[in-house]
């Protein structure tokens, strides 16, 4: 019977080190998740602005290079979306963006 109980504990502490080594190894992938989506919405957050920049400059776009940058931001609105990260200046420089694209109609 002793025999029974040692190997209870052995594994009860055993299942309990691998949940403490899981829950670690969770985390550490939530963080790295996190900073790999801010890093790409940094970069997306800057070919917008830059689109948007160039556009003021007078640099002409064509409709392809509009239709890029649409997608460009379809996929920062994702990542801000799970991640309830905000700016709102990406906001009105993607107002402007579209409304040049509307004057190319």
């Amino acid at each position: 019977m002793q025999d029974i109980s040692n190997w209870t504990v052995l594994i009860a502490s055993t299942i309990t080190s691998i949940v403490t080594i899981l829950t670690a190894i969770n985390k550490i992938l939530d963080y790295k998740f996190k900073d790999f989506y801010d890093n790409q919405r940094l970069q997306l957050r800057f070919e917008i602005c830059s689109f948007a920049g160039d556009l003021r400059n007078g640099i002409i776009k064509t409709r392809q290079e509009f239709e890029a940058i649409f997608d460009l931001y379809g996929r920062y609105e994702l990542i801000v979306d799970k991640f309830k990260f905000k700016n709102h200046f990406i906001e009105n420089e993607y107002k402007y963006i579209t409304d040049q694209y509307e004057k190319l109609k």
